[in-house]
């Protein structure tokens, strides 16, 4: 069994790898676990100021919600263009495997 909160981590560095470092980017770490899942966690996880997030699924939209809110009200600027942002989903889709064999 993977070891969530590693495998996450890892993801975020290979995004930050693949995309190249910006000062301008900030990562936001967002696990999401159902409510058949117990954990115990430094509960510094669980506030929205945390830039690591560890999440009950029935949760998720609520807390993406409350820190996309928190992130306007922090800054004065959208940290990218609508250009931008769309060059990078455009470069991280790409790498989005959709095959059903593959993903298995």
């Amino acid at each position: 069994m993977y070891n969530p909160l590693l495998q996450n981590e890892g993801h975020i560095k290979a995004l930050a790898s693949y995309l190249g470092e910006s000062k301008a980017a900030k990562y936001i770490s967002m696990i999401s676990f159902t409510m058949r899942c117990r954990f115990s966690i430094d509960p510094a996880l669980r506030k929205i100021g945390s830039d690591e997030l560890i999440v009950y699924d029935v949760e998720l939209s609520e807390f993406i919600q409350r820190k996309t809110t928190r992130l306007k009200a922090e800054l004065p600027a959208p940290i990218f263009t609508p250009e931008q942002m769309n060059a990078i989903h455009s470069k991280v889709n790409v790498l989005n495997i959709t095959d059903p064999h593959t993903r298995a």
